[in-house]
């Protein structure tokens, strides 16, 4: 099925209360199911087509794991909870907002960015590209990641400072640049259009909206 991406804005207050007790990471990332969450807004389930009644259940089910988790932290992670358990409302809040889902497209994304395949480390979030010589920008994946084990890669980060250097790096990257991007990676023209607009223009427009809140970003790869 392939490893998909979303990106979730944070507090950096947030942020750093979760590194500090990583294991309820969990209940943050579940509150984007609570029945009053933006993700059931671009959900929709049709009671009638009996081919969704998967959906139904799901729905059923997935309304419930924030509850189930918070349950859960408390009975085996007791200590831990009585230390956060005053910041429990804000992980409910802040896991319910606007998150960004780019799929399974983050692959291309980050080679195009930076040049690299994404099991190629890189020790910097702005520099050039030695290839095309254009500018490169790691902004789909950081080197740091929180002690959680729910994500695949585990569970990355960046903080509010580094959200503003890409946000402004990935402003700075004009379309004339990722045209050049695209057409030296071998990417058909009449697709540039679909990839710029649909795509890469959401991510940046992603990053500016959580750089200009003061906001942390988590990269979850599930």
């Amino acid at each position: 099925m392939g490893i998909t991406l979303e990106f979730k804005q944070v507090s950096p207050y947030l942020l750093n209360r979760l590194k500090e007790f990583p294991d309820f990471t969990e209940l943050f990332l579940d509150a984007k199911y609570l029945p009053d969450s933006l993700f059931w807004e671009e959900f929709t389930i049709n009671q009638d087509d009996v081919g969704d009644v998967g959906d139904v259940e799901w729905f059923n089910e997935a309304t419930n794991y924030y509850t189930d988790t918070l349950e859960k932290l408390k009975t085996d992670k007791p200590q831990e909870f009585e230390k956060i358990k005053e910041d429990i409302y804000l992980i409910k809040n802040e896991g319910k907002e606007f998150y960004l889902d780019i799929d399974k497209i983050w692959e291309f994304i980050h080679f195009l960015l930076t040049g690299y395949e994404f099991d190629v480390k890189i020790p910097f979030l702005i520099g050039k590209n030695s290839n095309d010589g254009l500018p490169l920008i790691n902004a789909i994946f950081g080197a740091k990641s929180l002690g959680y084990d729910g994500s695949d890669f585990g569970l990355i980060y960046f903080t509010d400072k580094e959200v503003q250097e890409i946000a402004q790096a990935l402003s700075d990257f004009s379309y004339d640049h990722m045209r050049e991007k695209l057409r030296f990676n071998g990417l058909e023209k009449e697709n540039y259009d679909y990839f710029l607009n649909d795509i890469y223009d959401k991510i940046l427009k992603y990053y500016q909206d959580v750089a200009q809140k003061g906001n942390a970003m988590f990269l979850d790869f599930g």
